[in-house]
């Protein structure tokens, strides 16, 4: 199998460095490559003809607070997959329209703790099948992270370097691999949760149209109606979320919601919550989690609506995971 070897810290000429303002440096007795911008990540000029490939680099996180990772299967700066080693956690975080991913994508399917790894040079490898991939840590055999359903499909992209504030990387291969099926399809989001959406154009908040047009999305595999996928992550946007859902006979149900970052949330129409759940640590985490509140509902024998309106107040994942509480037997998805 063919392998290739870069130094990035000696080999400028051969990344895209874009506006990241990373820079050959020094850091415990070797030359590497400094990055230290947030969510920031140089490409490979050359993309890389492997189908199936191991990524493996020798990195240093020299702060209490830090992140160094490997982008690939880039569509575009702004839209490829990333797993990433942080001080106390690898965390898979694809990024979309240019916004990490973590609060959409959390516990224990897309993120590992880990002893505290700063301080020091580590060995991080990532290898990368179609539709899946694995994280290790040091000469440990085993995988830290396993990863089975890429979220861009798996697809064969240009491969980078990522960082959130500082991190070096001395030496980075690149291996070819035989082709390997990792984990399992793509398995669809448990019953109770709300699984179709019709989403309106993002707009200012406060300054909802009249007449919005909403197009249908379908939820991940975790159940969160993952809005990175379709728009941009900017300050004060909202956007509308409309379900409907047929059920069989009047009755009652414990209804929960994630989100993140604000919600205001109905059902036929009356308002039964509002709220807001960001990066606030240690009060809160932002992480979309569909147990964050629970809502005592009615529902009508026939015809239920739900609405959501969803803004964004960070750069982050935004999103929304609703649990009707109800049985397969009692409720279907209609769409609108």
């Amino acid at each position: 199998m063919a392998s290739l070897t870069y130094y990035p810290g000696d080999e400028l000429e051969k990344w895209d460095l874009g506006d990241s303002g990373a820079r050959a440096a020094v850091w415990n007795g070797r030359k590497a490559l400094y990055m230290e911008k947030m969510n920031s990540a140089v490409f490979l000029r050359d993309e890389i003809p492997f189908r199936s490939f191991r990524l493996r680099a020798e990195v240093a996180i020299p702060e209490p607070i830090g992140f160094v990772g490997f982008a690939f299967g880039a569509k575009d700066t702004a839209n490829y997959e990333l797993i990433y080693l942080a001080p106390e956690e690898i965390q898979y975080d694809p990024v979309m329209n240019g916004s990490m991913t973590w609060q959409v994508y959390n516990g224990p399917s897309y993120q590992k703790p880990l002893p505290n790894t700063t301080g020091g040079w580590r060995t991080f490898a990532v290898e990368v099948h179609p539709g899946g991939a694995a994280a290790y840590l040091g000469d440990d055999p085993e995988p830290q992270l396993v990863i089975s359903n890429l979220q861009h499909g798996g697809a064969v992209g240009k491969i980078g370097l990522w960082s959130f504030l500082p991190c070096y990387v001395s030496k980075l291969t690149v291996e070819e691999l035989a082709p390997v099926t990792i984990g399992n399809a793509r398995q669809p989001a448990e019953e109770d949760f709300v699984t179709e959406w019709h989403v309106s154009q993002p707009y200012v908040q406060d300054e909802r149209p009249e007449e919005a047009h909403r197009t249908k999305a379908v939820v991940e595999e975790n159940g969160v109606l993952n809005l990175n996928r379709r728009y941009k992550a900017e300050q004060g946007l909202c956007v509308e979320a409309c379900a409907e859902i047929s059920v069989a006979e009047d009755t009652e149900s414990l209804l929960t919601v994630g989100f993140s970052d604000r919600l205001r949330l109905w059902v036929n129409e009356e308002e039964i919550f509002q709220g807001s759940w960001k990066w606030n640590p240690p009060a809160s985490d932002g992480r979309i989690r569909p147990d964050h509140a629970h809502i005592p509902v009615r529902w009508k024998a026939g015809s239920n609506t739900i609405r959501a309106e969803v803004a964004n107040t960070e750069f982050f994942g935004w999103g929304l995971a609703v649990r009707t509480g109800l049985p397969g037997s009692l409720k279907e998805d209609l769409g609108l």
